[in-house]
């Protein structure tokens, strides 16, 4: 299913939503506007000790939307743009997003949706990437994008974000020496300077249909087809096509149950093919007014085909919310997970997390805390392999009615059993503020701080000092009604 195919698609659901509307219907269309420019200061992008690198960011962000409501329907569409000016580099970097959405009241108990997002993104080339250097190193001062193509080719048991940032670094070398020499060469690829722009479309399209029943009982029945379509050579491009049932039922006023299963087929034309199975099992029962105790089970299997290792990954878990008073509310989850991989080891991994949070007069104030445990299968053994302990909190307050302050403060601590080497532990802080002053009704203006440092013993990831500036000046406005 190519992007002309797909617009195709869309173009039709439109019409058939507003065609099929009652000539006596009003619908209500707003086109409404906005433009933000803002300027960000790094001190140390790729968050290294010894090789700093600072780098100013000039972006511009224009958006233009229109939502079109009838007495049975909804149809939206919104442009974007995210156009940035890199000066370390004297390199523009831009994307430009198309957004679709629509969804139509098709009887008393049917609903469709359809929706479809593409984007185009143009950025600069990867210039920082030394041969010379060693894999970690590499990847340290590669993109956000390839860091996450090697999380997925390395660590397929991830779905990799940030927070897997310092673990991934720790196990790079090792994951790298273990692959075969087809992913080394994929890796390679990732982690080497490239001498053109990289040029490239994604596109998601997604169409459901919902059923309700009985009382607060819905059925669900999707299909989701993405596509990356990839404008550079050395670029995996890759398309997904995902269809997903669900059933919700509502046994009486406490208990609610509900199962999903989605099924995904992703080609790669470069890289290892992949099917995925991925079962949800959830229990919510509502034991008093201001208490809900949540269960959950997840059975989710990945299969490649090829060299890559097969996964089969199970977590449960359990949550009790509880309503302290009108407006505090206090979160509880504890989760245990399961890694059953081909290669590399099993993994088993515990966790609990607890919040607390208040809602304030004029804001609002939230105070965390997580505990997380892991251990892996080597030679018929269970070896500590990491362990996370994390704080946090944070506060947003009206100062006046037209001026808003956040500030928020974490720290987590970190420990790390290599397979080869002592303990490591690593200590990460963060702190932020923000200010925003709302002034003639359609501006807006923000001013945001960050400071990040990360303490290190270990001899491969070194600690760092990180300042984050950005100073943004936003308009929004509605520019027409009928």
């Amino acid at each position: 299913m190519n992007k002309e195919n797909i617009l195709a698609i869309g173009s039709l659901f439109v019409v058939s939503l507003l065609g099929n509307s009652n000539s006596a219907d009003c619908r209500e269309n707003v086109l409404s506007g906005s433009l933000s420019v803002q300027q960000e200061y790094d001190s140390n992008i790729f968050q290294l000790e010894d090789d700093e690198e600072d780098r100013w960011t000039t972006t511009l962000l224009p958006t233009l939307a229109l939502v079109s409501t009838g007495e049975k329907d909804e149809v939206s569409l919104t442009a974007s743009s995210d156009l940035g000016w890199d000066h370390r580099l004297d390199e523009r970097n831009f994307t430009h997003d198309l957004a679709f959405s629509g969804s139509r009241q098709v009887s008393q108990h049917w609903r469709v949706t359809m929706s479809d997002n593409y984007s185009y993104n143009d950025e600069s080339p990867e210039r920082d990437m030394d041969p010379g250097l060693s894999v970690t190193a590499r990847f340290q001062r590669a993109g956000r994008y390839e860091q996450a193509e090697v999380a997925r080719l390395l660590f397929p048991e991830l779905s990799y974000t940030p927070d897997d940032y310092l673990y991934v670094l720790t196990e790079l070398d090792r994951r790298f020496s273990r692959a075969s020499a087809i992913t080394q060469q994929e890796v390679e690829r990732y982690l080497s300077n490239t001498e053109g722009r990289r040029r490239y479309s994604d596109n998601e399209f997604s169409i459901g249909a919902e059923y309700e029943f009985a009382r607060d009982s819905l059925l669900t029945l999707g299909y989701r087809y993405f596509a990356n379509d990839d404008r550079s050579a050395n670029i995996s491009e890759y398309y997904e096509h995902s269809p997903s049932v669900g059933l919700s039922y509502r046994f009486n006023q406490q208990w609610l149950a509900s199962v999903t299963h989605e099924f995904t087929k992703g080609q790669y034309d470069t890289a290892n093919d992949i099917n995925e199975n991925d079962t949800l099992f959830a229990v919510d029962y509502t034991l008093s007014p201001t208490d809900q105790l949540t269960a959950s089970y997840e059975y989710d299997t990945t299969n490649f085909q090829g060299t890559s290792e097969d996964i089969l990954d199970q977590t449960g878990e359990l949550g009790w919310n509880h309503d302290l008073t009108a407006t505090t509310r206090l979160t509880t989850t504890l989760s245990e997970n399961y890694l059953a991989r081909e290669y590399n080891g099993d993994e088993t991994e515990a966790g609990l997390d607890l919040g607390i949070s208040r809602s304030l007069q004029k804001g609002s104030i939230s105070l965390g805390a997580g505990y997380l445990y892991a251990q892996q299968k080597s030679d018929g053994s269970w070896d500590d392999l990491r362990e996370n302990w994390t704080l946090d909190g944070g506060i947003t307050y009206n100062l006046r009615e037209d001026l808003t302050g956040t500030f928020n403060l974490a720290y987590e601590k970190r420990y790390l059993w290599p397979e080869i080497g002592g303990k490591e532990d690593f200590d990460d802080y963060e702190a932020g503020a923000a200010l925003t002053y709302s002034f003639s009704r359609w501006f807006a203006l923000t001013c945001r701080y960050t400071y990040n440092k990360l303490e290190s013993n270990n001899s491969i990831v070194s600690g760092y000092d990180e300042h984050l500036i950005v100073v943004g000046l936003s308009a929004a406005k509605e520019l027409l009604r009928w």
